[in-house]
C-alpha cells in the first residue's frame, strides 16, 4: 500500500503525467473559451456611490452592545479571538 501512495517516478511516469496535465489544461481552456462571459454593470445609480470618511470621533452608542451580541465568545469586556501567525 506504500509505494501506491509515494514511489520514485520514472522518466516514462513523468513524461505520462506532463502529457495528461497539457491535455487537461488544453481542454479547460477550450471551455473557458466557450463560456459568454459578460460584464455586469451598476444596476443601481446613485449621486452617492461612496460613503464620507469621517474623522472617527464619535461611534453609535450601542455600537458596542451590538459588536458583544455578534461576538461568538466572549469574556467579560474581551471578545475571543483566534489568534494566526502571518
Amino acid at each position: 500500500m506504500a509505494d501506491f501512495l509515494w514511489h520514485k517516478v520514472s522518466e516514462k511516469e513523468k513524461k505520462e503525467i506532463k502529457e495528461n496535465a497539457k491535455l487537461i489544461m488544453e481542454s479547460f481552456s477550450e471551455k473557458l473559451l466557450k463560456i459568454d462571459e459578460q460584464i455586469p454593470e451598476f444596476l443601481i445609480e446613485r449621486s452617492d456611490m461612496e460613503r464620507s470618511e469621517g474623522k472617527g470621533e464619535s461611534c453609535e452608542n450601542d455600537f458596542r452592545k451590538i459588536m458583544f451580541e455578534n461576538a461568538p465568545q466572549k469574556s467579560k469586556d474581551f471578545i475571543i479571538s483566534e489568534r494566526k501567525e502571518w
